[in-house]
């Protein structure tokens, strides 16, 4: 994309007029870049059994990559996501514009930064939540979005897609994790990571892997479901990955856990669901949080609002669809762009707090007569947040 400056207001993560405090971007120059990583030897779900027995292959991820950069006059990234799936055979891909400059320098001398792992829904893009991770960066975080193979729009399995996602998620994450080290030693991050402050997203599905990926064992019932399959979600030894000081859970896929799974979560969490969300569940999703008793939870509410709580907004070209296509970033009471400045505001502040050491926690706790720390008079109204401290 030509190096043109887009009003604002017209690129997702733009903070509109109203928009809570943190919500704007910050005044770090964004680069961008897309990777490939490949995992070897993962369990090949897709390719089902072959002569009654599962086979590994080397999985390969296709990762976007935010981080604070050099402004050498590069153009700006355009970015590239998907209305419908391929197979479902209605496979069309869209533009988005973008605020990051495409392969720009990393800012190597501007030190040590705080990384943020994003990890879409199901099925999803490494494209979905862009508006949150270019928002991120621009506040001086590195932020890595793997898209997960087999679950996103392009590459969705006809079959055995769930158990893939069962399978792969934390794996996913937990490979991404192990990268960064890599990516600090060389290649163009060189000496940028902080990998002493590392942070994970999850959205939906993402929040599943996340969960797993903090600790949290499936439910027997679901191990059990899942057949010879089983084996592969059960690890007895792990204890969660104690690399990442954060999660933030958007809507996370509770519903594989019992609440006994509840207690193996210590790491301090941001959860995020709609009130009137019927494809996680809601209720289920806020008593799975209550019952983290060993760590530090901050919970907010979108009253009234179904499950897409963090997804982009819709492109133009979507507009002129069914819902069918556009219900991926709808919703139908709440505008998309609103709920994406208020957790761009919400996510800012947490991480600020838990992963710098800074004072965000106040735009999480504090209120006075007129609104919530950060909101505009009036501009709060539809949010509720608990706060829950570890037992």
């Amino acid at each position: 994309m030509k190096r043109e400056q887009q009003p604002m207001g017209t690129v997702f993560g733009d903070a509109l007029p109203g928009a809570p405090a943190l919500a704007g971007r910050g005044r770090v120059t964004v680069g961008f870049r897309e990777v490939e990583w490949s995992h070897a030897d993962q369990l090949d779900v897709g390719r089902g059994k072959v002569n009654g027995a599962w086979q590994t292959y080397t999985r390969t991820l296709r990762v976007a990559v935010w981080y604070p950069a050099i402004d050498a006059g590069e153009d700006y990234a355009c970015l590239t996501d998907h209305m419908g799936r391929v197979d479902l055979g209605n496979l069309k891909p869209f533009t988005m514009a973008s605020r990051s400059l495409l392969g720009a320098n990393a800012d190597t001398a501007s030190g040590k930064h705080p990384v943020v792992v994003i990890s879409h829904g199901y099925p999803g893009s490494r494209m979905l939540l862009s508006n949150l991770a270019e928002n991120l960066s621009s506040k001086g975080y590195i932020v890595i979005a793997p898209g997960h193979t087999d679950n996103t729009y392009e590459d969705f399995l006809k079959e055995r897609s769930m158990e893939s996602a069962m399978v792969h998620r934390t794996l996913d994450q937990r490979f991404v994790i192990d990268k960064l080290w890599e990516l600090e030693s060389e290649g163009f991050l060189r000496g940028m990571l902080d990998l002493d402050r590392i942070a994970l997203v999850g959205f939906s599905m993402g929040g599943f892997g996340a969960l797993r990926t903090l600790g949290a064992k499936m439910c027997q019932d679901m191990v059990e479901r899942l057949g010879d399959l089983g084996y592969a979600v059960t690890e007895p030894a792990w204890q969660g990955d104690s690399r990442v000081k954060a999660a933030v859970l958007f809507a996370p896929a509770t519903m594989w856990f019992d609440e006994r799974a509840a207690m193996d979560i210590t790491t301090p969490t941001l959860w995020v669901c709609g009130t009137a969300d019927r494809t996680v569940h809601y209720d289920k999703v806020r008593a799975f949080a209550e019952k983290c008793t060993r760590s530090d939870r901050v919970f907010v509410s979108y009253i009234g609002c179904g499950h897409n709580v963090a997804n982009n907004p819709a492109p133009v070209c979507a507009q002129s669809e069914s819902w069918e296509i556009y219900k991926r970033w709808g919703d139908s009471v709440w505008d998309t762009w609103k709920l994406n400045n208020l957790n761009a505001h919400f996510v800012t502040a947490f991480l600020d707090a838990r992963l710098l050491s800074g004072d965000g926690m106040q735009y999480l706790t504090e209120c006075d007569e007129k609104a919530r720390r950060g909101f505009l008079e009036g501009t709060d109204a539809g949010v509720m947040i608990d706060l829950w401290n570890r037992a």
